[in-house]
């Protein structure tokens, strides 16, 4: 079954103390890429039995900004700051509706971090807005900045597992007194529930898989054989169903926005859940381990 998958965390910072020293290949820079993302995706994750949905990952950093209005242009502090948008200390805040442009100093940046975005609360000592516009460059140096918060780290680690080879591995029963007992030879049997996944969108598809895996869920990708639980989209639904469906199965349809989306050829699908869009990985795995929770209880 392959050799144990290594922390996403300790990986991560593996890569970024290799980049320190020396520039890193094609190969290793998509890795790091992937893994900020996993990052940031698992610091979305409500409190463990929390009913909260995802909340993208913010830090709670006070960082210096400025943003242009009719008159001028004023100068004004994050309260705290994630991919989607941030919260603002300013007592010029904007009505809610409002379009600006931002410009953000990061610590240790030579450069601004340059942002449109859209006020979406407003009130006396400050507003919050939503980026409308993040350049693909803004966006890498802000998830950067935001996978080095200390509070997010925090959260990260409270919700990554043992790797389950190494429990498979390990023989931690006591056998009573006298000699040690010679450990077994190990057999790699998982007993993990299968999840197949097949979404047609590229990206979410790479991330929800490496999320599960970190987890310690067990990702299957054969449509070939039957599966008790089935995470598709819409464009990915009928093809698997018809070869991977089988009384029992249970279907999460991913990036919908309800039944209304199950129309014509997919209108008979009776999905035991829905994750609307735009999907992220945090809410199909959130998904996904209400169904196994609610498989155990039964």
């Amino acid at each position: 079954m392959g050799s144990p998958r290594v922390n996403a965390l300790e990986e991560y910072k593996a890569l970024l103390e290799r980049q320190r020293t020396r520039p890193l290949g094609p190969d290793d820079e998509q890795r790091l890429e992937l893994l900020r993302d996993v990052l940031l995706e698992l610091g979305a994750l409500p409190p463990e039995g929390s009913p909260l949905p995802p909340r993208p990952a913010r830090a709670d950093a006070v960082l210096e900004l400025t943003f242009a209005t009719q008159d001028d242009v004023v100068r004004a502090y994050s309260k705290n700051i994630g991919t989607g948008g941030l919260a603002i200390r300013t007592p010029r805040a904007l009505p809610v509706g409002s379009t600006l442009e931002l410009r953000i100093t990061l610590p240790d940046a030579s450069q601004t971090l340059r942002a449109e975005g859209q006020v979406v609360w407003s009130r006396e000592d400050g507003m919050g807005v939503a980026f409308t516009q993040l350049p693909p460059e803004a966006e890498r140096r802000l998830k950067s900045f935001l996978t080095q918060d200390a509070s997010l780290l925090q959260r990260v680690r409270s919700v990554l597992k043992t790797d389950v080879m190494g429990l498979l591995k390990t023989d931690v029963r006591e056998l009573g007194k006298g000699p040690a007992p010679q450990a077994a030879t190990a057999v790699e049997l998982d007993t993990r529930v299968p999840i197949l996944v097949r979404l047609s969108d590229a990206r979410l598809m790479t991330l929800v898989t490496e999320l599960f895996h970190q987890k310690g869920l067990r990702v299957v990708t054969d449509s070939d054989r039957p599966a008790p639980i089935i995470v598709v989209d819409t464009g990915s639904a009928l093809d698997v169903l018809s070869t991977a469906g089988r009384p029992g199965s249970r279907t999460i349809l991913v990036n919908v926005s309800g039944p209304d989306s199950l129309m014509g050829r997919l209108s008979n699908l009776s999905p035991a859940a829905f994750v609307k869009h735009p999907a992220t990985a945090a809410s199909v795995l959130l998904a996904v381990e209400k169904l196994l929770t609610a498989t155990k209880l039964s």
